[in-house]
């Protein structure tokens, strides 16, 4: 069990319409949400975590 926060604009079809100007690092790709999905599930359990959160990489902080 995990509890994942996706704190981002997927990248679709209709978001991508709705933010045109926006660059594509603005965006989160699904399948890169998919990928770290697996990882929490497949995580080694000797170093677990349980709340993830997932955000574009080029957020400013």
């Amino acid at each position: 069990m995990a509890y994942i926060v996706i704190d981002a604009v997927i990248d679709l079809a209709w978001t991508r319409k709705r933010y045109p100007e926006a660059p594509d690092g603005f965006f989160i790709k699904p399948a890169a949400i998919a990928d770290e999905v697996w990882h929490v599930i497949h995580q080694d359990r000797s170093a677990w975590s349980f709340n993830v959160e997932i955000r574009p990489f080029a957020e400013k902080w």
